[in-house]
């Protein structure tokens, strides 16, 4: 796939710290995450047309979560729970897809503001319907990053290949 770069070395670095561990590779489960992430997107869209920001952006934020899983996920590779759970993602994907970097960045922001949406401390902001916009068009990019990637991937080569190793 253009803008792939396997890297090992970065997922050995989480695997070995604990953040990631390998699993059995999955392109079903990797599939099904895609099509999850397509309809929270569609979710998302409805609900910016309501007064409802707050769950819009969310559903904007598990769109490119859940694709993030998806691409980890057909590699054989889940992030650990506890904290820190969603930014491993980023930690895991953004090496493999230099070309991606700007957009796969913006899940960060995404994710700051979803905690921010999901637990106000009233001083710090939560989504307006501007974030909503802008959740919607950057969960976009990577579900459709992560559509492409999981429909080129054969889970198969790769499972023999690393049993190789």
């Amino acid at each position: 796939m253009t803008g792939w770069e396997p890297n090992s070395q970065a997922i050995d670095y989480l695997v070995e710290r604990g953040r990631l561990e390998r699993v059995t590779p999955r392109k079903e489960t990797a599939e099904h995450l895609v099509r999850e992430a397509r309809r929270h997107l569609a979710s998302a869209a409805n609900l910016a047309q309501t007064e409802d920001q707050s769950m819009a952006f969310v559903a904007a934020y598990d769109a490119a979560r859940k694709s993030l899983y998806a691409i980890l996920a057909v590699q054989g590779i889940r992030a650990k729970g506890g904290d820190g759970g969603h930014a491993v993602l980023l930690d895991a994907v953004r090496p493999q897809f230099p070309e991606h970097r700007q957009e796969l960045q913006r899940f960060d922001w995404m994710r700051t503001m979803r905690n921010n949406t999901e637990y106000p401390d009233f001083d710090t902001p939560v989504a307006t319907a501007q974030d909503v916009a802008d959740a919607c068009s950057t969960a976009s990019a990577i579900v459709d990053l992560a559509a492409g990637f999981v429909a080129g991937f054969d889970s198969q080569t790769d499972t023999e290949a690393a049993s190789a190793d």
